[in-house]
Formats: structure tokens, sequence, C-alpha cells
């Protein structure tokens, strides 16, 4: 009898155990993230001139107002613990400005396309934990340009004039990134984000007279998987 009490003791210590690692490999964080994520953006620019070029900044803030562009890529994300977190990837970007529609102010009419990969490093903060996750976030990002395209409408035309201008922006800037996000559970391994991101050039992304610098603001529409 005695022996029939140590066995059973031994199995439900066991069990007991089984149980505990069991709790612990299921809450067991899971480091890395990985996902696609798209962002309609509105962007435009800020101007800043010397006083010998004060008025084709003038003119250009007399014509030119924001755009809708985009941003799209793939991110990488590692979990730090369960509120930080260390967000990057690589994207493609467009931003830029158009002028208004309105021919008594200019000739033509156009909408300057501003191509980059960018590559962000954010930081975000989980403030909330619950069905839905909140965070916040911020960081940098370097900027490689790749192109800029202008589409313009002459008066009168209905056919677009388009052409490219890869050499009137700096090859690379850096810019600043900060926002809010949340975090809601798909599955085991799914997750869907959604974030509203501001992004703004620190460096001008010129070299002329008239220094100009880009940002861009909008939702951030995002899926991830998740694992170890």
């Amino acid at each position: 009898m005695k022996l029939l009490y140590a066995l059973l003791s031994c199995f439900l210590s066991f069990a007991l155990f089984a149980q505990d690692s069991t709790k612990i490999e299921e809450n067991k964080l899971k480091k890395h993230q990985i996902g696609l994520t798209y962002s309609p953006e509105y962007t435009f620019r800020y101007l800043q001139a010397d006083s010998k070029s004060a008025w084709v900044m003038q003119i250009a803030d007399s014509m030119e107002v924001p755009k809708f562009g985009f941003s799209t890529g793939l991110n990488y994300v590692y979990n730090v613990n369960d509120k930080l977190n260390i967000n990057t990837g690589i994207f493609f970007t467009d931003n830029g400005e158009k002028t208004k529609y309105n021919v008594n102010i200019q000739p033509v009419n156009y909408t300057n396309h501003y191509y980059f990969v960018s590559i962000p490093v954010r930081i975000n903060y989980t403030m909330y934990t619950k069905k839905v996750a909140l965070y916040s976030s911020i960081g940098l990002t370097g900027n490689v340009f790749i192109n800029h395209r202008t589409v313009m409408f002459e008066e009168g035309k209905k056919e677009a004039i388009q052409f490219n201008n890869s050499n009137d922006l700096t090859r690379w800037n850096i810019g600043g990134v900060a926002g809010l996000g949340m975090q809601a559970k798909l599955s085991e391994n799914w997750f869907f984000k959604l974030e509203v991101l501001y992004k703004q050039s620190i460096s001008a992304v010129n070299n002329d007279p008239v220094k100009k610098w880009l940002y861009a603001v909008g939702p951030n529409f995002g899926l991830f998987y998740n694992f170890q």
C-alpha cells in the first residue's frame, strides 16, 4: 500500500509539472514577426529659402498643394519582451506635391512623384494588452532616392506629358517617424495591425537654393505572422 501511495504521488507530481510546462510553453513570447503593409498617404513638403530665392518659394507655395501618395513593403519585428519590440523592413515610397487646378495661375498643371526606397528602424512600446494591443512608435528612416517623375497636363489638352529626372534630389536623406498603432490577433500566429504614422525628412532632400523637406501622414495596414 505504501508503494502504491508513493507511485501515485510521483505520478501526480509529474502530471502537475507537465501541465505547468505546457502552460509556460503556450505563454512563451514568440520573438519574431514578418508582415506586409500598405499605407495610403497625404504627402507634401516644407520649403525654406534665403532672401535671394524667397520669390521662388513664394511662387511655389502659391501654386502647389498636397497630393496622395503611398508606401508599401516588407516588415520584420523583433519582440524584446511583451512591452517592447523593434520594427524594421524595406519599403517603396511615393511622395510629392501637385499644382492647384487653376489655369489662370499657370499654363500647365503637374503632379510630382518622388520615389524612394526606405529602411526604417522603429521602437514600439505597448501601452495596453488585452484583446487588442495598443502601442506607440518612434524611430528613424533612411531614404534612398530612386527617381522623380512629373505628370503634366497642358491647358486644353487631355493627354498627359510625362518625364523623369533622377538627378534633382539628393541620393539619400534621413527622416523621422512617429505614430500610434493597434494589433489584433486573428489566430495563434496571425495578427492584423493598423497604425497612423507621421513621417518627415530631417535632412533636406535637395541641394537647391530653395530647400525642400518632404512629409507624409496616413493609416498603415498590415498582416503579420508571428513565430519563434
